[in-house]
């Protein structure tokens, strides 16, 4: 009798445990098909966010940050500022350097300011300040001696448009390269929407600087994202360009610290490996890892990486790394709000939209009589002519006006003739019509082309089978917008050529390919020569061109100086 009663229990507890371990089982799947719909309401709407040189998908209300961008070993921030506040700033910033002594105790800490206005309409100015003079002598003995001499000093950009402030500063720089910075900033174009660019280039928050950057400038960029709606996740993206390669990848690394050491037991009893394979993403192809771990306070979260190695010389195969995980609290892990199936459908939505910003084909140029309709998107900076108005009726701010690319096409405010009676009271009516207003573009350039005012160096044509030469092998490489050449090079191809160097009087001009670029032309101090009232009135010293447009011959008439022909 007793026997039959233990069996009894027996039945009677397996039949409970198994009814526990259903009904875990089936909440666990309920759990899993309402996250799996969650995660489907979630990535219903998606966003691209362009971090650096990646361009990815994240759901609409994720809540994204781009941080630490450098390039040239400039850091760069970039934040909102009104354009009087900026003002302010940048004066107060100079006449802290100005009064700061310089590493003689004298007044001599600002080497330089350059004022600086680019063609996509920053303003600002960069200084060079703060030189710190390094020397002395070391060796283990006095044959070995050797005397050594570094110099370095602080160079900062401040420059605005738009709205956007970018400060690029650099505490301890190459005196010898101090330039890099204005050639930076000449590519930097403001962003405060952060649109996707049309362009190839590198994205930071609210910009982006076009191509051409070489690998060498090692840029880099951290970009942070979190879900409102569920506080434990995160998601985190490194791009770093131009570093050599670590040996060995993601999986082969976990693998070596998983497999060794008096830990590795305890981190195998709570660790389990979901995915440990090579993935290609976006023509990239690095290892995925997925991973599921039970914390020591019962909790379970799930962490996903992505890692590409990358390449030193290629700026497109950068250093990558792309992480999500679940289970973040504020002081220790908390169970993940996403089930494992939903997690990893999260993951793969995100993934699955990696590309990069690298556009086949180039931007197509809109030519004169292109036309836009008001709230269309400025397809090219130049003056646009007004369809509305005429006949009596004037519109606010002229009929031509100037418009840069990336602005948002106007509605014409019209205004009609004036009464008597309105005239004595002074008062203007105005309206807008109904329909969007269409524009044509007139002009590209900023101004009339005019004659400069003083010679300047002039091109010259290199040894006939020297170009012929140099004109076969410039013919096999396309030769982008955007790119830069020295005085003395021949040039790679026809085209308007602007001068990069601040205060020179160049601004664009049309060379032959083959051709010698010229050196820089400047107004010449008038201390340089004594003050004496034969002295040249200008100087010529070599200099930076980057092309502008591609044109096999230049345009009747003279041009401006600092105005691109159209």
């Amino acid at each position: 009798m007793q026997h039959y009663r233990q069996s009894k229990w027996s039945r009677v507890l397996t039949g409970l445990v198994a009814a526990a371990l259903g009904a875990s089982w089936a909440v666990g799947a309920v759990r899993s098909v309402r996250d799996k719909y969650e995660v489907a309401k979630m990535t219903e709407k998606m966003k691209t966010v362009c971090v650096g040189r990646l361009l990815i998908d994240l759901p609409k209300k994720a809540q994204v940050g781009l941080n630490g961008p450098t390039i040239s070993s400039f850091h760069i921030d970039a934040f909102d500022e009104s354009d009087e506040a900026f003002t302010a700033r940048v004066a107060a910033r100079e006449a802290e350097i100005r009064a700061t002594p310089d590493h003689l105790g004298g007044n001599r800490n600002m080497e330089s300011v350059r004022e600086v206005k680019t063609d996509s309409g920053l303003v600002g100015k960069i200084f060079v300040h703060g030189r710190v003079i390094t020397e002395g002598t070391s060796g283990s003995s006095p044959d070995t001696m050797e005397h050594y001499h570094y110099e370095n000093v602080a160079v900062e950009g401040y420059v605005h448009a738009d709205g956007i402030s970018v400060d690029l500063t650099a505490e301890k720089y190459d005196p010898d390269h101090v330039d890099n910075l204005s050639r930076l900033i000449s590519q930097l174009v403001p962003n405060p929407a952060n649109r996707i660019p049309t362009e190839p280039g590198f994205c930071i928050d609210k910009a982006y600087f076009r191509d051409p950057l070489t690998a060498d400038q090692r840029e880099n960029i951290f970009m942070s994202a979190r879900l409102p709606s569920h506080p434990d996740l995160t998601i985190g993206i490194i791009s770093m360009a131009g570093n050599e390669p670590v040996k060995r990848g993601l999986i082969e690394r976990s693998d070596a610290a998983w497999s060794k050491g008096p830990l590795a037991m305890a981190i195998k009893l709570r660790l389990t490996k979901l995915r440990a394979a090579p993935r290609t993403f976006g023509g990239l192809t690095g290892d995925e890892l997925i991973v599921r771990v039970y914390e020591e306070n019962f909790s379970t979260v799930f962490g996903f990486q992505w890692e590409v190695l990358g390449k030193k010389d290629d700026v497109f195969v950068p250093h990558l790394l792309l992480e999500m995980s679940t289970g973040r609290g504020k002081k220790e892990p908390v169970q993940s709000s996403l089930s494992q199936d939903a997690a990893i459908a999260l993951w793969d939505k995100i993934t699955s939209s990696i590309r990069l910003l690298r556009p086949i084909q180039p931007p197509k140029v809109s030519a004169i009589g292109a036309q836009a309709w008001a709230g269309d998107t400025c397809p090219h900076s130049g003056w646009w002519q007004c369809g509305d108005g005429g006949d009596g009726f004037r519109v606010l701010g002229g009929q031509r006006q100037y418009i840069k690319q990336g602005e948002r096409m106007p509605q014409a405010l019209l205004l009609p003739p004036q009464t008597l009676w309105q005239k004595i009271r002074r008062v203007q009516p105005s309206f807008e019509t109904k329909t969007p207003t269409p524009w044509k573009l007139a002009d590209k350039r900023s101004s009339e082309r005019v004659a400069p005012s003083v010679p300047l160096a002039q091109a010259t044509v290199a040894a006939p089978a020297a170009t012929t030469a140099r004109a076969a092998g410039m013919a096999e490489q396309p030769v982008p917008v955007g790119s830069l050449a020295t005085t003395g090079t021949p040039c790679p191809v026809s085209g308007w050529w602007r001068c990069e160097e601040s205060q020179a009087l160049d601004g664009t001009r049309w060379f032959a390919q083959g051709s010698l670029l010229p050196a820089a032309t400047f107004t010449s101090p008038s201390t340089v020569f004594g003050g004496s009232t034969v002295a040249p009135k200008t100087i010529q010293r070599s200099g930076t061109w980057q092309l502008v447009r591609y044109a096999q011959a230049p345009t009747s008439g003279p041009v401006k100086s600092g105005n691109e022909a159209g």
